[in-house]
């Protein structure tokens, strides 16, 4: 997930909006890669963008993004119960979101209406073996679709992780690096802290849906 590419594609997510001059700065890296110019990237804005992640306001430049190994190692957790961090998160979204797929991940469930009534995320019904399926099969279903990936801080010093399909629809991930931001600037980590920062494992934060004007109004219902 976090492989630097040869060619920078824009990044396209139903109500995300990168800052206006990222579409150039892109164009222009993306020119430099094909002359041969970039050979080792070392500004903070250049490894983001080379990364093929959006640049927002608040976009964490400076810091890189999980691979999909550690996304899945995260995903794929287990509680006491034996369900996976991703099939907990799933069961607390999955109402969230109805009638916008037309692909439903259970395949016990057929015909239009019921796909319509399952939604984008489906519903986790079953043994927990079926769900942790069902859950690491929209987990695939975000990271091989993804268009929109981000990088941003939250407060106290924990960095997070984006990943969204193109209707919005996406997970997220979090890295704890309290401790290890520069006092002169909160939004860089100091540069004497990078074997730290490869200790920091990722965790699995949950599933995200479109962002809407009213989501607390209407409990984010898509």
């Amino acid at each position: 997930m976090s492989s630097i590419r040869p060619h920078i594609t824009t990044p396209q997510c139903e109500h995300m909006v990168e800052l206006t001059q990222a579409h150039d700065l892109r164009g222009t890296l993306n020119a430099r890669l094909a002359s041969g110019e970039v050979a080792e990237a070392k500004d903070a804005l250049t490894v983001h963008l080379l990364h093929g992640l959006a640049y927002t306001v608040g976009s964490a430049l400076g810091s890189k993004p999980p691979t999909r190994d550690q996304c899945l190692a995260a995903f794929q957790i287990p509680n006491k119960v034996g369900l996976t961090a991703g099939a907990r998160a799933w069961s607390k979204h999955a109402h969230r979101s109805a009638g916008s797929t037309d692909e439903v991940l259970d395949a016990g469930t057929k015909g239009k209406k019921a796909a319509a009534s399952s939604g984008w995320w489906g519903t986790p019904s079953g043994p927990v073996t079926a769900i942790n399926e069902r859950a690491l099969a929209l987990f695939w279903r975000v990271v091989d679709s993804a268009s929109w990936r981000n990088l941003h801080w939250l407060p106290h010093g924990v960095l997070v992780y984006e990943a969204r399909a193109p209707e919005g629809y996406g997970m997220r991930w979090a890295q704890d690096l309290s401790g290890l931001l520069d006092e002169d600037d909160r939004t860089r980590v100091r540069h004497d802290c990078a074997d730290e920062v490869k200790k920091r494992p990722w965790q699995f934060r949950g599933f995200v849906e479109p962002m809407m004007e009213n989501g607390h109004e209407v409990g984010w219902r898509h």
